[in-house]
């Protein structure tokens, strides 16, 4: 952000003086400030509204980032603290009362626009505001740490626009619109189903960034929902949703049999079969048995590319049984590069098969067949899987004093076990076994796990809240557009 808004010329210069004025001395961050605003003096015909010093102590001394409105039919603008739960109290005082000096880059019509300062909680910014068929878009190519809300009227243009003709968006900015919906959803400030509407583009969409933050926001929704009633209408709505991209694949690869050139569409690759897959879609999951049905024929010629081992493995094991499960074990037991057992040990979490997780949740705590290192990471894989969740938080409940006396003392990953296990927690019932879990053990040390603990019942109250205010406009919305 502060390289955008000196411009990079500019940001390269003061840099480079701090570099080389502080080389093999110690510095404080506001010596960095006095060499760019040193740069920006020496720069003819550059301004900014305050010195750097001044905008710049609002970004790092004070808590949390903005969301700025855009309202485009009066063009006003304002400003205030994004709280993704809106009704958290924020008891720390910040000299600047959460106001933030903000450089706004936009675009209008899909014609770029000067930069705008917003230097206050609100102002008026005439040239944003528009009519008909025009939009606008704040924070091209995402240059500023805040997010963008909109008038009801400039969400529809731009969910027009979207479904219309995604490309005059910048990439980056797809995503964004996507990420800022759904956080804007959480926050309460948009209405969840405006949120999923965000999504109904993506059969159109064949990038990586916009797809990336789609899957990572509807992660929680995955999350909420997969042992409810909406999550048949949710795998229907994904299934079409990404099978589109599933087919692109298929064909850019020549029926799966060449890596594609780009870089992101590598990535891309593993989402598209990485999410068929796991929404059912049958060709995929075609694929991937055959792919390891091949490996497990030929143990020493594993046909599977690097980039796919992770989805593939998680995938096949998943639609499998015992012997899938076996032989994957007996290659993690021989494997000899590291990243090749942490594959096969997450992947070997992935199987719907119950008395299958028990006997990986008894083998996590078996040093001889599990690292004393890897032991809680392993349950954490088990609790990722919805068959396996409740699996590990009965087995954990029960092994309680074992686990903490042979991993929870001074482990840096131990706290990680109970927010792994319980970030699906969204019933009363999970509540209250969350809250007899911590009085049953309160004569106990929970060593680096108590944050956690705590952190969970916050969570999972939280997550209780959200599921009865959503579920039946989730329910209701992606139910019609599955069909």
């Amino acid at each position: 952000m502060l390289s955008e808004f000196l411009s990079e010329p500019v940001f390269v210069k003061g840099l480079s003086s701090y570099l080389n004025t502080f080389a093999f001395n110690n510095t404080v961050y506001t010596d960095l400030w006095d060499h760019l605003q040193q740069a920006v003096e020496n720069t003819p015909g550059m301004s900014l509204p305050h010195m750097v010093h001044d905008i710049m102590n609002r970004w790092t001394l004070q808590m949390g980032f903005p969301v700025v409105t855009i309202d485009t039919q009066t063009g006003s603008i304002t400003q205030k603290h994004f709280l993704l739960d809106p009704e958290s109290v924020v008891e720390r005082p910040s000299q600047f009362n959460y106001t933030w000096f903000v450089p706004i880059k936009w675009m209008k019509g899909g014609m770029e626009q000067q930069q705008y300062w917003l230097l206050q909680k609100t102002d008026i910014h005439s040239p944003m505001r528009v009519s008909g068929d025009d939009w606008v878009l704040g924070n091209t190519n995402v240059s500023g740490y805040f997010r963008v809300n909109y008038d009801d009227d400039n969400w529809e243009r731009l969910l027009s626009l979207l479904n219309t003709n995604h490309k005059a968006l910048p990439v980056i900015n797809r995503a964004q619109i996507i990420d800022d919906a759904f956080n804007l959803a959480r926050a309460k400030i948009v209405d969840t189903t405006l949120a999923l509407r965000t999504t109904k583009y993506l059969l159109k969409e064949r990038d990586y960034i916009p797809w990336e933050s789609a899957l990572r926001s509807l992660n929680y929704y995955i999350l909420m929902f997969d042992r409810t009633v909406v999550y048949g209408a949710l795998q229907a709505y994904l299934r079409k949703q990404i099978q589109p991209l599933f087919e692109h694949f298929r064909i850019l690869t020549a029926n799966w049999t060449r890596v594609p050139t780009r870089h992101n569409d590598q990535y891309n690759q593993i989402n598209a079969i990485g999410m068929a897959c796991s929404m059912g879609l049958e060709d995929c999951r075609k694929l991937t048995k055959s792919w390891f049905q091949q490996w497990m024929e030929n143990p020493s010629n594993n046909p599977i590319h690097p980039n796919l081992k992770s989805t593939v493995y998680c995938s096949a094991i998943a639609f499998g049984g015992m012997e899938e499960w076996d032989f994957a074990w007996r290659m993690f037991k021989n494997a000899t590069l590291a990243a090749e057992a942490m594959r096969l040990r997450s992947a070997m979490s992935c199987t719907k098969v119950p008395w299958l997780l028990n006997r990986y949740l008894e083998y996590a705590l078996d040093p001889t067949m599990i690292r004393k290192q890897d032991a809680t990471s392993t349950i954490q894989n088990i609790a990722g899987n919805v068959v396996g969740m409740p699996l590990a938080w009965n087995f954990v409940r029960a092994k309680w004093n074992y686990i903490f006396e042979q991993y929870g003392r001074g482990s840096f990953s131990f706290s990680s076990l109970i927010s792994g296990i319980t970030r699906r927690f969204s019933t009363e019932f999970e509540l209250q076994e969350l809250n007899k879990f911590k009085q049953d053990n309160i004569h106990h040390s929970f060593g680096s796990a108590t944050i956690a603990l705590e952190q969970a019942i916050e969570k999972t109250t939280a997550n209780i809240k959200w599921v009865k205010e959503n579920q039946a406009r989730v329910l209701k919305w992606l139910t019609e557009e599955s069909t």
